[in-house]
């Protein structure tokens, strides 16, 4: 069944709106849909709600931050400690991601480094996380898709 079936061509137009310009403000989105400013506003509360629209947080580049490498980690862990190390992941200010996956192993991190000496210090700082039995990394070099969202409109 197609997620976005609670959505109407209003709600598709605004959300394409807000993924290209998120700034405009409500006016310049009413404007543009050729709606009241309540219906627009009304339109953007409802999507909130929802959770369909997550985040007005702006995206940071980690590479124009100083953080130029990624990697992702694959971390198999100890089953009963599952909270405890995703907490543990969460202080390390590299790991940018932690996502429970099913497979070989149980976690997936994406993480960010300086540079190949501070890479193999976040390494040791996730390992050294309780709970983690063993890790599995791939360097990206590049992003070629994404992350993205519009084409599920």
């Amino acid at each position: 069944m197609d997620p976005s079936h609670n959505l109407d061509d209003t709600d598709r137009r605004l959300l394409g709106i807000v993924l290209d310009d998120p700034r405009v403000g409500v006016r310049e989105f009413s404007r543009r849909l050729g709606v009241a400013r309540g219906t627009a506003q009304a339109r953007l509360d409802k999507l909130e709600a929802r959770g369909v629209l997550a985040t007005w947080s702006p995206r940071l580049d980690a590479a124009a931050l100083g953080y130029p490498l990624g990697a992702l980690v694959h971390i198999q862990m100890a089953q009963a400690r599952l909270e405890e190390t995703c907490d543990g992941l969460a202080q390390i200010r590299e790991v940018l991601e932690v996502m429970s996956v099913a497979g070989e192993f149980d976690i997936v991190c994406r993480v960010v480094a300086r540079d190949h000496a501070h890479l193999e210090e976040v390494f040791s700082a996730i390992i050294s996380t309780p709970g983690v039995l063993r890790t599995r990394t791939e360097v990206i070099l590049r992003q070629r898709v994404g992350p993205r969202v519009r084409q599920l409109l």
